[in-house]
Parts: C-alpha cells; sequence; structure tokens
C-alpha cells in the first residue's frame, strides 16, 4: 500500500488532533510544531483514546493517566507502560494528509 488521503490538513489544528477511521484502524492525525504524525488512538496501558490528550513538540500525552508516547516512533515514555503504539508513516502535500497504513515507523526510531 502507498500513501492515502485521509484527511484535509487545516482539520488538524496546531497542537491539537484528528480521529479518522482508514483502514480498520483508529487513525490519530497530531500536528505539533514539528509536523504532521499519525499514530493509533488508544493508550497502551489503560486503552484510553489519545484524541485530546496535550501535544508538545513531539510527544502526545494521555489524558487519562499523563503516558506520554513519542509521536515519531510511538514509544511511551515512564512507568506505566513500555509497549509502543503504533506510528505509521504521514505526509503532508497539497493541502492533505497522506498516511501509509502498511508502513509502521519502528518503535525506537527518530
Amino acid at each position: 500500500m502507498a500513501l492515502e488521503d485521509i484527511a484535509a490538513a487545516d482539520e488538524v489544528p496546531l497542537k491539537g488532533s484528528l480521529v479518522v477511521a482508514h483502514g480498520g484502524e483508529q487513525v490519530l492525525l497530531v500536528r505539533s510544531e514539528a509536523g504532521v504524525f499519525a499514530v493509533e488512538n488508544r493508550c497502551s496501558h489503560a486503552y484510553q483514546e489519545l484524541h485530546g490528550g496535550k501535544v508538545r513538540k513531539v510527544f502526545i500525552f494521555c489524558p487519562l493517566h499523563g503516558v506520554r508516547f513519542d509521536l515519531r516512533n510511538g514509544c511511551p515514555s515512564g512507568d506505566l507502560t513500555d509497549t509502543p503504539i503504533k506510528a505509521w508513516k504521514c505526509a503532508e502535500e497539497g493541502g492533505r494528509i497522506l498516511v501509509d497504513l502498511d508502513q509502521r515507523l519502528d518503535a525506537g526510531a527518530q
């Protein structure tokens, strides 16, 4: 699978997120000062939705317990979980956000 158009870029506000159901996944599109990212919309600790969590630099914080996930690769920080969330290749082109659900980003990559 290649990059697929899943949302308009202006639907994802700076330091905000948008949930898109696509390809059997709940994809969380997140925009920070570092760009646009695509991760799964589920904390690996308590299975809480990440949508609505605080966005800072390249991190999103779970709104339930504050687990921090790296948007570049899905890796968590802290003691509550060591299980990464899914993170996918994402690009912004021509006012659209494109995601490749077949190309997961490796946990630990930055």
